[in-house]
């Protein structure tokens, strides 16, 4: 077995822990999220930092990842340090690293540094805070940021922006990075950006109003829009659970 390693060189000191990271991942840690893929909270270098385990491939985009396509974790380092680069917000890439042998991947790991949060997209719908509308609208200015950039963030979800408050505004950053396209975004293709994020109604307004503003687009049809293509997205999400649930309960 291969060990495929990158550090920052910001944390090259790190390097011999992260190398030995697929020897005790297991064992040690606290458990962040746990789904298709793994990330737990370790201490390396004496400090806690996020590491991001991805679910073994299957055996034909192990041999895809090892030899035409960069891995997922390869992908997160990279994008993360282009989002840094262009002062779009994403927690500080450390490392990452790809067990390969000769017949593809297995494991993979992406190792960042851990942010403080006040909230993840998805908790605004449910907590409702006060400062909601300043809130939505600040984010709605932080998407338009990175789509000015050329960036299209293929999964901005509820769990994928992180959301921290400053004395004067917000901060927000990007996580779970490996799927992005790089073009001109036009107005309405940026507003689709938004469709996934389980948005109610009264989110959906302030988000599409805002990104009218932005783009001087009409808000009306933005705000329609918006509500179609958020609906039918979460319509098909709900099909997809009961459709799990319907295989749990009669298997």
């Amino acid at each position: 077995m291969k060990i495929e390693i990158t550090i920052h060189p910001e944390y090259r000191q790190l390097h011999d822990e992260i190398f030995h990271l697929p020897q005790h991942f297991d064992q040690e840690g606290k458990v962040v999220y746990q789904g298709r893929n793994l990330i737990k909270a370790l201490r390396i270098g004496g400090t806690l930092r996020n590491v991001k385990s991805f679910k073994i491939p299957h055996w034909l985009n192990r041999f895809v990842y090892a030899y035409f396509r960069p891995s997922k974790a390869k992908r997160s380092f990279t994008y993360a340090n282009l989002l840094l680069a262009k002062g779009i917000g994403t927690p500080c890439p450390i490392a990452y690293l790809v067990e390969r042998s000769f017949w593809g991947i297995r494991r993979s790991y992406y190792v960042s540094e851990q942010v403080a949060f006040d909230y993840e997209f998805r908790d605004l719908r449910v907590q409702n805070p006060p400062d909601l509308e300043a809130i939505l609208r600040a984010f709605t200015r932080f998407t338009w940021q990175f789509h000015q950039a050329g960036i299209y963030f293929i999964d901005h979800s509820p769990g994928n922006t992180l959301i921290q408050r400053e004395e004067e505004g917000y901060r927000f950053y990007l996580v779970d990075l490996n799927r992005m396209k790089f073009k001109h975004i036009t107005p309405y293709k940026g507003l689709k950006n938004f469709y996934r994020l389980n948005a109610t109604d009264e989110m959906i307004a302030v988000i599409a109003d805002e990104y009218a503003r932005l783009t001087h687009s009409d808000a009306t049809r933005m705000t329609s829009l918006l509500k179609k293509w958020t609906h039918r997205h979460d319509r098909q999400v709900q099909k997809q659970i009961e459709k799990r649930n319907a295989k749990k309960a009669f298997p």
